[in-house]
């Protein structure tokens, strides 16, 4: 398996969940930090809770939920969907949809909330597998 970005993008990078993780957090840690303090928005205290929590979000989101790929050999592209799917099957996914060669896969019910879906796209050779970083580590590690 190689660490190679393929041509097209899936999902946000990195900068828009860092912004998306830090922004959420530290509007709503600056709202609270208000109200339990008693304290107006005028001292300043309430931002600078905000601003530290939302950096603390924002780097913990994006190092968990940031979109990343990986490229994989592919000799048979039959016989790895087989086994890709197979695999998948296992760890609650199943296929959702499939759009430009791009197959997608999500879980069912509440749980593809918070696992996202997952990308495939065969080209000659290789597949590129994405979705969140820590969906695509422990798929490495499924994988071999």
């Amino acid at each position: 398996m190689s660490d190679e970005k393929s041509s097209i993008e899936f999902g946000p990078g990195i900068a828009t969940t860092f912004l998306y993780y830090f922004t959420s957090t530290a509007v709503v840690l600056t709202f609270v930090t208000s109200r339990a303090l008693s304290i107006g928005i005028d001292t300043g205290l309430p931002q600078r809770v905000g601003a530290l929590g939302g950096l603390l979000a924002g780097l913990l989101g994006t190092y968990f939920n940031r979109t990343i790929s990986f490229a994989v050999p592919v000799q048979s592209p039959k016989k790895f969907l087989n086994e890709l799917e197979s695999t998948l099957s296992q760890l609650g996914y199943e296929l959702v949809a499939e759009e430009e060669n791009v197959r997608i896969y999500q879980r069912s019910f509440l749980s593809k909330w918070f696992s996202g879906r997952i990308f495939v796209q065969l080209e000659d050779q290789q597949a590129t597998i994405a979705s969140r970083a820590i969906t695509i580590r422990n798929l490495k590690k499924v994988l071999g």
